[in-house]
């Protein structure tokens, strides 16, 4: 009797993205933050460029341990940017000093402010971004439970506002779960453009670094995890502008959704609400009052980002090889469209964990149309006998006819001379069920419903990256 083969390993745990608290969010664009951001690139500047033989080991080991607050007094390097205004020679002047023996010689070699400045913010909007892709997942779960309990829920589906046709609410569900699958699909195909370290020296044909520059480039892009650029063009911003039009599709989704629900809690329609706390109030004054928190929250914050798109535009248009000007556009760009679009995705994700669905007041609001709403499928039940446009004209009639008298419309279509005798009664009123004319509604709902488990279990498994 032979021994059964030792089960496999388990493959190693990966890490997961960790999901800030929106201050922490903003915390991480503040100030202190960038410094020391600025301070890990000219730390991986120094590694790097020790690689390659281009300044010696043990200056690049020297500024590497320096390169945090431990060693650099934060407050007399604030006093120092306000002095200079140049924030960047402020910090590699207060890195070399911190370093010991010649070592702080050596400090931003051949680099310009932009390349430290732009590539450390793209590397901190990475960061944000991850956080966000981790959200998304969250909230494509939140979307497919969603789904998948309203997969059979009827309600009556809109168009311009008035009733259409009988549907589920997991169909609508279904609906919003494919557009933030390709919000996913956009954003992930956008990442080797918008994630692109800068590194071209002074203008970004690498004047300084001369024959060694590609390969710099290179090995400095890959150990900050980001994608190196042919032409590291300092007038070249058009990667943070796309992520922020990005952004601001995610951000149009996301009011739809909040907008729908929103009108869906009128108390008019009733048909889903938000599960809030006993302690949460409504109004100052008018105690009846139990008025949406979350969906207009999600409103309020997608029109600000939305907002940011004509800087986007303006700040990829700087003249000739850089421009100082286009450069704080871009800054203010990238900390303000990091922090908010992540607070978007956290109230969106709150908006979905917390709605709550009232098939009673669906059903209810379908049947003030009734049968008509089945309107379609009568016709589609009749053409075969009368031809299509006979069979619209048909209904068509009987709808009219049912309006102004309020009898059964079954009773007045078998009534009527052209479809008397021709088509059997029990057709016609199965054909008027709503309930039974929904379509693929519930198939889609739990189609997209398994795609957006699948999605977020993808988006769940993404390396943080370096």
């Amino acid at each position: 009797m032979t021994a059964d083969p030792p089960m496999p390993a388990p493959p190693p745990a990966r890490a997961t993205i960790a999901r800030p608290t929106i201050a922490e969010m903003r915390e991480r664009f503040a100030p202190r933050s960038h410094w020391q951001a600025w301070l890990e690139i000219e730390a991986a500047l120094a590694l790097t460029q020790a690689e390659l033989g281009m300044i010696p080991a043990e200056a690049a080991a020297e500024i590497a341990r320096k390169a945090s607050f431990e060693h650099i007094d934060a407050q007399a390097l604030a006093a120092d940017i306000a002095r200079t205004r140049a924030p960047v020679v402020s910090l590699v002047r207060a890195l070399a000093q911190a370093c010991e023996g010649d070592a702080g010689g050596w400090v931003h070699w051949g680099a310009t402010t932009q390349n430290v400045m732009q590539t450390a913010r793209i590397r901190l909007l990475r960061h944000a971004h991850e956080a966000f892709m981790a959200r998304l997942g969250d909230l494509l779960l939140k979307l497919a439970g969603l789904a998948e309990s309203g997969a059979e829920m009827l309600c009556a589906g809109r168009t311009n506002h008035r009733h259409g046709l009988p549907i589920t609410f997991g169909f609508k569900a279904a609906a919003w779960i494919e557009e933030f699958l390709r919000h996913r699909q956009r954003l992930e195909g956008a990442e080797p453009r918008v994630f692109a370290a800068l590194w071209g020296g002074a203008l970004g044909a690498m004047h300084a670094a001369g024959a060694q520059g590609v390969a710099l480039n290179q090995r400095l892009s890959a150990r900050l995890g980001l994608t190196p650029l042919a032409v590291p063009s300092r007038a070249g911003t058009d990667g943070v502008a796309e992520y922020v039009l990005l952004l601001a599709l995610f951000s149009a989704s996301s009011a739809k959704v909040a907008r729908e629900l929103y009108a869906l809690m009128a108390d008019e329609i009733g048909e889903v609400f938000e599960d809030q706390d006993e302690a949460v109030v409504g109004s100052s004054t008018m105690p009846n009052k139990v008025n949406p928190k979350v969906a207009v929250q999600v409103i309020s914050l997608a029109a600000r980002l939305r907002s940011l798109v004509p800087l986007a535009l303006e700040a990829m248009q700087p003249t000739h090889e850089g421009d100082g000007a286009n450069n704080q556009m871009l800054y203010a760009l990238i900390d303000q469209a990091g922090p908010l679009a992540y607070e978007l995705a956290c109230a969106m994700d709150e908006l979905l964990g917390c709605v709550r669905l009232v098939p009673e007041a669906m059903r209810r609001n379908l049947d003030v149309t009734g049968p008509a709403m089945a309107a379609e499928n009568a016709m589609m039940a009749l053409a075969p006998a009368l031809g299509r446009s006979q069979a619209y004209e048909r209904v068509k009639h009987a709808l009219a006819e049912a309006g102004r008298t309020r009898q059964p419309l079954a009773d007045l279509l078998l009534a009527d001379e052209a479809v008397h005798g021709r088509v059997a009664p029990e057709l016609v009123h199965a054909a008027l069920d709503p309930a039974a004319y929904t379509g693929r509604s519930a198939e889609m709902a739990r189609e997209m419903a398994a795609a957006a488990r699948v999605a977020a279990a993808a988006l769940a498994a993404r390396l943080p990256p370096p």
